[in-house]
Formats: C-alpha cells, structure tokens, sequence
C-alpha cells in the first residue's frame, strides 16, 4: 500500500491523479483532515482507502498509516513555526506503523539560510529523515509555474507580470509535472537515500516569462520587478494573503534577487523519462484548460 498525505491540497491532487491514471486506485490510500470534501468522497468511490490524517495529532497519522509500505508526506501549508513540529509527528507515526519508505517534497537548495521555509521547515525535516533509519527519497522542488498564474487575467489585462527576482534568473516547474514524478517514485521500487531536485530543462529571467506569456495568449506583457522587501505588501494586498504568512516569503524572494535559484538539473528527466514541460508548454496548457493535468 503506498499513501499520499494532504489529499484535498494542489500537489496532493496531483500525484493522486497520476497514480489513478495508471490504475493503481486500489494500492491507494490517501490522508485528510476533512474525509468529506467532494474529492476524497470521489476517491472513496473509485476504490482508494481514504482515511483522516492530521499531522497535529499523531494517534490518527499512526492509525492512517497502518498497513502503508511507502508514503509519501506533504507538508501543510501552516505557519512555518509549528510545520517542522507537524511533520516530526507524521514521521514517528511513520515508523509507529511500520512504514518502510518515507517520500519527501522539499525545496530547492534546501540548506539556504536566507530561506525561511527551508531554514525552518525543510531542511530539519531532511535531517530527521536521514536520522529515522527509515529508507527514503528526498524531492527538492524548484518554484512551482504555479505561481505565476494566480493572478493570470489582471496579468493581461494590465499588460504587467509583477513578480520578484529581478533580472535574475529563476528554476521552475509545473507542479502537475511533480505529481506525475512524485507518483512514479511511489508506484517503482525506490533505492534509498536518492535526493532529486526537479527543474525544467532551464531558468527563466521575468523578462523570459513575459514574453513567453505574450507569445502564447496573444497579448503583450512586460514585466515589472517588484523588489522582495515590498513583495508581502504586494502578496497581503493583491492576493489576499494573511500578512504573517506573506512576510515569511521575503527571503525566498532575496534567494531569487541574489540568483541562489538559478539552477538546473536533469533529476526530472531520470525520474520520469522525459523533461518537464518547458514555461511555454506550461502557459500553453493553461491556455488549453489543462493546467493541472
């Protein structure tokens, strides 16, 4: 039995997905803090084990666990204060129930200072891991393409992509692309202690990703740096995100100033067996309603 955390969230949704795709449903079992979403009655009704799980309370990840070979454990999206603390619990749950191989989503260049998630959260989760005795498989992912479509229609309708960075140059991927991988590392036997960090085949400047926007919907988009300090600003104001969350991301945006992301590897193409769709191929599948698969 192979387990996926965090059902009801975005990279949860699509590694599940994947594994669907091939029919492997049945060898499923999945963790939520909410069993009754439409997704996980979904789920349910195409034969995966859906169970409740939250990484706040041991006992039930220990009782969601059980029977599990390979897991793989998504952080939450909580504070960054109290997410190393959640995933410690989910990992002594892990071995309480006797799970052989624990599969993590980290970051990229996860033992960077400057990040806060990653100093805080990533990184001492990497080193528990290695510590647990137990076999596993670290994923340092690159900035999810995600992000740059939240806010796609004002993005063209003002002609602006804003965003952090600078001229610098950035690795992403989609995280549809991270699902499929992130499957294939849970469905194939796994050797130990392998730490893949996933990236499209390059890094892009914000200029690169303007104009591969301008290509692909037909209207022209410039972009426009908004410097890191201003970016939890930007975030609380124009997304709508809680100012405390929103502060904690400034020094992901100095990392991406300062070129600590400009980074590329070719760990998804040996994953999966062929590259991760390029920023154009992402954007044109957005255009095309299939984003997210």
């Amino acid at each position: 039995m192979i387990f996926v955390s965090g059902a009801n969230g975005q990279l949860a949704r699509a590694v599940i997905n994947s594994i669907l795709d091939v029919g492997r449903g049945g060898s499923l079992a999945v963790g939520t803090r909410d069993v009754n979403s439409d997704f996980a009655r979904e789920l349910a009704g195409r034969g995966v084990s859906v169970r409740h799980a939250d990484f706040r309370d041991p006992a039930t990840m220990r009782q969601a666990l059980q029977g599990v070979r390979k897991a793989l454990i998504i952080p939450t999206y909580d504070t960054n204060d109290v997410r190393l603390q959640q995933n410690l619990n989910a990992l002594e749950a892990a071995k309480a129930a006797g799970v052989r191989h624990v599969v993590y989503p980290s970051f990229l260049a996860a033992e960077s200072e400057r990040v806060e998630h990653s100093r805080l959260v990533h990184y001492p989760t990497e080193q528990a891991i290695r510590a647990s005795g137990l076999d596993f498989t670290i994923l340092r992912h690159a900035l999810y393409a995600d992000i740059l479509i939240g806010d796609l229609q004002q993005t063209l309708a003002t002609g602006a992509l804003r965003r952090a960075g600078g001229k610098a140059r950035c690795a992403y991927v989609a995280r549809a692309d991270l699902g499929l991988s992130a499957a294939m590392v849970l469905m194939r036997e796994e050797p130990s202690g392998r730490v893949y960090t996933e990236t499209m085949d390059r890094t892009y400047s914000g200029d690169d990703i303007a104009a591969d926007m301008s290509a692909v919907f037909g209207k022209p988009v410039r972009y426009e740096a908004v410097p890191s300090a201003d970016w939890p600003r930007f975030m609380h104001e124009q997304w709508g995100l809680p100012m405390e969350l929103a502060k904690s991301t400034i020094g992901t945006m100095q990392a991406i100033e300062a070129g600590e992301f400009d980074v590329v590897s070719p760990d998804y193409r040996e994953i999966s067996g062929r590259p991760a769709r390029s920023m154009r191929e992402f954007l044109e599948s957005v255009r095309d309603g299939g984003a997210t698969r």
